[in-house]
């Protein structure tokens, strides 16, 4: 019995299919079964599985993102960040469009920045828009460290791309005023007071509202100018 060309061409694709599957990796054996652990709930097991994956194959971008994931939801955020940090140093890829690792970066970053550690904060405000741009916090924050670092230009850029995602609430008060600190210390007055006006209008603490801020964003950009005085004292002595 002859068969039809399409039926020989569709034997011959599963007969090639049959002939390059190749069986898993050791890595990935180990992933799936973690998989399967976390699945069912035990992170524990799948955090042990996702060891010996990376220890089968260090250079593997996904499964130290997929081991951040688990230590992250078992309470190690120090650890999930250690994963996500391999993860993207070895393949941005590995973590792009992931919100809860964009997010553990963002945070990391506020962190960072609350201590004026502004380029460890800088650093984790890139990676987190790099892993999910649709978040206006993350451009906002990243604005105002680069302000309070001195940078107006790259201020007005992020706060401008955050704004373009969310013009109108709370959040974005705290944009409008950062913009408008950016554009005084420019001497772009009216730039500055049309951004002070939409700040007051989108926070019901109004004005109060506004000038505590600025008096924050002075404070800190005054304390970190000194931190810079003294380094660059020491390193000149």
């Amino acid at each position: 019995m002859k068969l039809a060309p399409a039926l020989v061409l569709l034997v011959s694709l599963f007969a090639t299919a049959e002939v390059c599957a190749q069986p898993p990796t050791p890595a990935e054996v180990h992933a799936r079964r973690a998989a399967a652990h976390r699945v069912r709930g035990d992170l524990a097991l799948a955090i042990a599985e996702y060891d010996k994956a990376i220890k089968a194959d260090p250079g593997a971008a996904e499964i130290y993102a997929r081991r951040g994931g688990a230590r992250r939801a078992n309470g190690d955020g120090d650890g999930a960040l250690e994963d996500f940090d391999r993860a993207y140093a070895l393949d941005p890829r590995a973590v792009l469009n992931d919100r809860g690792v964009a997010d553990a970066f963002s945070s990391r970053g506020f962190v960072r920045a609350s201590r004026l550690d502004l380029s460890g904060a800088l650093s984790d405000f890139d990676k987190a828009i790099a892993c999910y741009q649709g978040n206006p916090d993350f451009y906002f924050k990243r604005g105002q460290t680069r302000l309070i670092k001195g940078d107006t230009a790259g201020a007005l850029t992020d706060i401008d791309a955050g704004l373009a995602l969310k013009p109108d609430d709370k959040l974005a008060s705290i944009a409008y005023a950062v913009r408008g600190y950016a554009h005084l210390l420019r001497n772009e007055e009216a730039d500055a007071r049309s951004d002070f006006a939409q700040s007051i209008k989108l926070n019901k603490a109004g004005k109060f509202f506004l000038h505590m801020h600025l008096r924050t964003l002075e404070s800190q950009a005054d304390e970190y100018k000194q931190l810079r005085a003294r380094d660059d004292k020491r390193i000149t002595e």
